[in-house]
């Protein structure tokens, strides 16, 4: 429900900002840090914080969004759409009403969905699409990522930086979206 669509909200975003964050502790865990002259004790991950600092960003992000559609005169009208003709938009709104906007173009911009597999439920704790395993509670001991593209990757490479054993499986002939 906040502007900026998947890639802001639960993809890019949130994906590099814990890429970004468990690089540092990977540095740190490798000796990668001492290295380099900076030492210190008692390392410990505190994976709250860390998803904190997530929602730190995406919401400074979303909050800037919604700052430009206000400064460039955008209306944001918050529901869900549907395409009544070539030229006309109608927004159920979430406390009932409707509003119809008339238009010349219409953009349709949907987001994107997890691709289901017959049988498997994703419960978001257990079994997890990329928006779950952006937001899981604790560092799992052993994960497989079904899927090697660019998100599949990147979230693989954090939790493997926090202390995860990963495994990427890839239906294509080529990994990281190439």
């Amino acid at each position: 429900d906040t502007l900026g669509g998947t890639c802001l909200n639960v993809g890019c975003i949130p994906s590099k900002s814990m890429l970004n964050n468990s690089h540092y502790y990977h540095m740190a865990e490798t000796n990668d840090l001492r290295e380099r002259g900076i030492e210190f004790d008692n390392l410990r991950l505190n994976l709250e914080q860390m998803l904190g600092e997530k929602r730190k960003s995406v919401q400074q992000l979303t909050s800037g969004i919604a700052m430009l559609l206000k400064s460039n005169k955008v209306a944001h009208i918050q529901g869900t759409g549907s395409i009544s003709s070539p030229t006309e938009v109608t927004v159920s709104k979430p406390d009932g009403s409707t509003e119809t906007v008339q238009t010349k173009n219409i953009i349709i911009a949907t987001g994107s969905e997890v691709t289901p597999f017959p049988g498997i439920e994703i419960d978001e704790k257990t079994i997890v699409s990329s928006t779950g395993a952006l937001s899981l509670e604790k560092v799992p001991k052993k994960m497989i990522v079904i899927g090697a593209g660019v998100i599949g990757l990147e979230l693989g490479s954090v939790w493997k930086r926090l202390g995860a054993e990963v495994t990427c499986v890839e239906f294509l002939s080529t990994i990281g979206g190439v």
